[in-house]
């Protein structure tokens, strides 16, 4: 949120529930209270929009308001112009990547190679219009065994590989909007070792893909659970944002006969029982044209205002705050002793962390481990040059829990 005085901060905040609102007239095509958009501030809303990847669906509830001739929107910042070219950019965006995926797959098939097309791939077509549902990458899983014959592929249809084999996926990346994340498992081991687990016999519950040999589906319970783990994994992490809350409504709209015992039982082994009802209960109260907002309980009104001014992934403050309540009991008020701990371990992290450090951003020092201890400042004053200004925001919030 931009600008810190009490007036800023109340600006702000009315244009994010006007975005709020934008978006649950979006969602179901529906003309928006002309009175109300008349008021808004149309330059804030679309800045939030873009920040939350909503400015398409947002734009198509405007859109609406000349479908039913309503009055003409002031527009003395000339902001709809750009609001309608963003839209028409993730159309041309979802079309280019849709392209792409089918040459890949087609490359796949090929091989005999199996893969699982996931997360936006298949959350688009259910939202009302071409681009309402925007995506910044095609996100895949396939067969870990043919990781390098994959990266060939890539390179050769000239992308750049951003990241290989540093985790539990890698990054492909062509000009002007190609964007691939190729997944060889779903969670990381080491960040989310009980979601690893349970997904580490996912391929033994896919099924094929209507008349594919080798491109697999998940039934619609065990795509929604996994949504819901993604969901939860940027949520206890960098937080998320509100497109995310949104995708469980949608997805539960379009699939309205879902298994919910099969379901329950699933979410228990994963532990997100709770946190499915508490965002599903929430997403249908404020995206059902039929309930009425003033049924929101006060901290269903906290997590949609928090949602609201989350980034589409959430923000890298959340993950610092997150990783220092991580090392405090419980229900505990965060000590200076905590944080001061938690700055030291930045300062000066294990050897551990170091050789991982060295493996992937300074090979160097990795060949020659005895110069480990000049790794150290090699890496702070690397810090310090390419981004010292985040280095200070991070010790100045965590400071100020």
């Amino acid at each position: 949120m931009k600008g810190s005085s009490k007036t800023d901060k109340s600006v702000w905040s009315r244009a994010a529930w006007d975005m709020l609102y934008l978006t649950a007239c979006g969602i179901h095509k529906q003309a928006p209270d002309p009175s109300r958009v008349l008021a808004m501030d149309l330059k804030k809303v679309y800045t939030l929009s873009r920040s939350q990847s909503l400015n398409a669906l947002t734009y198509l509830a405007l859109e609406q308001m000349k479908k039913v001739d309503g009055p003409e929107i002031p527009d003395p910042d000339q902001i709809l112009p750009a609001w309608a070219e963003s839209r028409n950019k993730a159309i041309r965006k979802i079309m280019l990547l849709d392209g792409a995926r089918a040459q890949l797959f087609a490359y796949l098939e090929e091989k005999g190679i199996w893969h699982l097309p996931l997360k936006g791939v298949i959350l688009t077509p259910l939202y009302p219009e071409l681009g309402s549902r925007q995506m910044s990458d095609n996100d895949i899983l396939f067969d870990g065994a043919y990781r390098q014959e994959v990266r060939e592929w890539f390179v050769g249809h000239g992308y750049t590989a951003e990241s290989y084999g540093e985790g539990n996926h890698d990054e492909y990346h062509k000009a002007p909007v190609y964007n691939f994340e190729m997944h060889v498992a779903l969670f990381n081991k080491t960040a989310q070792p009980q979601m690893a687990e349970y997904y580490r016999t996912l391929r033994e519950r896919l099924k094929l893909a209507p008349g594919k040999a080798y491109e697999y589906c998940m039934t619609d319970e065990d795509f929604y659970l996994y949504l819901l783990a993604h969901m939860y994994k940027h949520y206890s992490n960098s937080g998320t944002g509100l497109r995310a809350l949104l995708d469980v409504y949608v997805y539960n709209r379009a699939k309205g006969k879902l298994d919910r015992v099969y379901l329950d039982q699933e979410l228990q082994k994963i532990g997100l029982l709770e946190f499915e009802k508490q965002m599903r209960l929430l997403a249908d109260k404020f995206f059902d044209p039929a309930r009425k907002k003033t049924d929101l309980t006060e901290q269903e009104w906290e997590i949609l205002h928090e949602l609201s001014f989350n980034h589409t992934y959430g923000r890298i403050e959340n993950i610092w705050r997150n990783t220092v309540r991580k090392t405090q009991p419980e229900g505990e008020p965060i000590t200076a002793g905590v944080k001061f701990r938690y700055i030291l371990r930045r300062l000066f992290p294990s050897r551990a962390h170091m050789e991982k450090w060295c493996e992937l951003y300074s090979p160097f020092f990795h060949r020659h481990k005895w110069l480990m201890p000049a790794a150290r400042v090699w890496r702070f004053v690397k810090a310090e040059k390419e981004r010292g200004t985040t280095i200070k925001k991070e010790f100045y919030t965590v400071r100020k829990m």
